[in-house]
């Protein structure tokens, strides 16, 4: 059977809400109005799942850490992932969703579980019991004793006698003993309580052990990548019942930003604040704390393994021409990157094979877009052309001093005067080629033409409208 549609077919079983048809290569699951499937109960978290299609497979993924969730009756942890197959059901607080999939749609349907009510059923403790003295007894201690005089209790331990008299093998049961007084805990709860106010406004640093950034402490109004300022609050970021990053999300959609990220780093579990470090002084950069984290964990010397792969130095700790022999080695750009790029759209062609493609893709990201670096030869507009890379070309293609040229964008070796480091804010370092936050309008400014600018600030307001929808 063929559908219309292609990725996803949403409906609820009581008819609440119309079905859908969706197109994307991923939807969300939670209680946010802006999820493509909105349970809306105290039970299910703000973005509670997510599934993704990708190499002919759909991947349910937990993104809760406060609220279960379980497929075919087996909890799947936090910030992990199963593949999804006809006839699974996936439980999140009181809803069922029933799974079918037909080719490459997938068919869910939303269903609210029914609780019945429980009715007694012990006959002798709903009867009224005998108005005479002996059935009232009766009644009392045979409610007293009901369920404790089996073995195992603490009336008839199982476990062998303490020598000595009996009475030092007797605990009291719960209705023998002395309770707490409720006052007890309240005044506990009102001193703690306002020595942590005392200590908040007096003391600081010991709830944080170094001041929030200058972008988060500030009251920064009509940010392009931020919905809202911070203006140093603490409870903006941390709430209960949920992980820093959803208030990170929350937030970072914006008109010309949103907190979307590879799909490398989102099946390994790297999060908003693995690679952005807060509470590092005033002055610290959060985007140079991300370039830190890039040398940081590709390295050589990180034991650690992602999804069962372990990560090594990139380009032996230098940049270079992707190309090896006339062969291109690297995968290319991004969907979410070319998406961003309308240069790579607009020059899309009949490519012969794959290196024809990657070829492509990689001289539309430079040409005629880029500002040319100083020490090198532009065209009339002082962007970067042919002969910026090339000294020679036809037959006898030169292939050599690409390699020297990308070193004065993209600084090679360790110890280089001109080394960005993987820290100057305003030189090309890791993420410029591999790029996390693919629909950031703020991204290469510095580096791009006014028209290109302006080309893919367009292009990143259209896709941030689209997940949006």
């Amino acid at each position: 059977m063929k559908l219309d549609f292609r990725k996803f077919a949403i409906s609820f079983a009581d008819g609440s809400v119309p079905p859908r048809d969706l197109d994307d290569e991923s939807i969300r699951i939670g209680r946010l109005v802006s999820c493509d499937i909105r349970l809306d109960h105290k039970a299910v978290s703000r973005i509670h799942a997510g599934i993704n299609f990708a190499d002919g497979n759909f991947t349910l993924v937990n993104l809760s850490t406060a609220n279960p969730l379980s497929l075919n009756g087996r909890i799947l942890p936090s910030e992990k992932s199963d593949v999804l197959a006809d006839g699974d059901t996936i439980q999140i607080g009181p809803f069922a969703i029933e799974v079918e999939r037909i080719q490459d749609t997938l068919l869910l349907t939303v269903q609210r579980a029914v609780v019945a009510d429980v009715k007694p059923t012990d006959k002798k403790a709903s009867e009224k019991p005998d108005d005479d003295e002996g059935g009232v007894l009766d009644v009392f201690w045979e409610k007293r004793t009901r369920e404790k005089e089996d073995w195992g209790t603490r009336l008839r331990p199982t476990a062998t006698p303490i020598p000595g008299k009996a009475m030092f093998n007797w605990r009291p049961t719960g209705d023998l003993r002395r309770p707490w007084q409720i006052g007890l805990f309240v005044w506990a709860f009102l001193i703690v309580g306002a020595v942590a106010a005392f200590a908040y406004f007096r003391y600081p640093q010991v709830y944080e052990p170094k001041a929030l950034s200058n972008p988060h402490s500030s009251k920064i109004d009509g940010s392009p990548i931020a919905a809202s300022a911070n203006g140093n609050s603490c409870t903006t970021c941390h709430t209960v019942n949920q992980p820093v990053e959803n208030a990170c999300i929350q937030c970072h959609t914006a008109e010309q930003f949103h907190a979307s990220n590879t799909k490398s780093h989102q099946e390994a579990g790297i999060t908003c604040t693995v690679c952005h470090k807060e509470h590092q002084g005033s002055d610290y950069q959060l985007t140079a704390s991300a370039i830190t984290a890039c040398a940081i964990c590709h390295n050589d010397t990180n034991s650690k393994t992602y999804n069962g792969k372990t990560v090594r130095t990139a380009h032996g700790g230098s940049y270079g021409y992707p190309v090896t022999g006339g062969v291109w080695k690297w995968k290319g750009v991004y969907r979410e990157v070319a998406d961003a790029i309308p240069e790579i759209n607009s020059t899309a062609t009949a490519d012969k094979d794959e290196q024809a493609k990657l070829s492509r893709q990689f001289h539309s990201v430079h040409l005629a877009r880029l500002k040319v670096p100083e020490g090198l030869k532009g065209d009339k507009f002082g962007l970067v052309s042919c002969s910026t890379c090339h000294a020679s070309f036809g037959q006898n293609l030169d292939r050599v001093t690409p390699r020297q040229t990308c070193a004065v964008c993209h600084t090679n070796t360790l110890g280089d005067e001109k080394r960005d480091a993987r820290f100057a804010g305003s030189q090309v370092n890791c993420i410029s080629c591999h790029v996390q936050h693919a629909y950031s309008g703020t991204r290469w400014n510095e580096f791009l033409s006014d028209e290109a600018l302006k080309r893919r600030n367009d292009a990143v307001a259209a896709q941030i409208e689209k997940l949006k929808k």
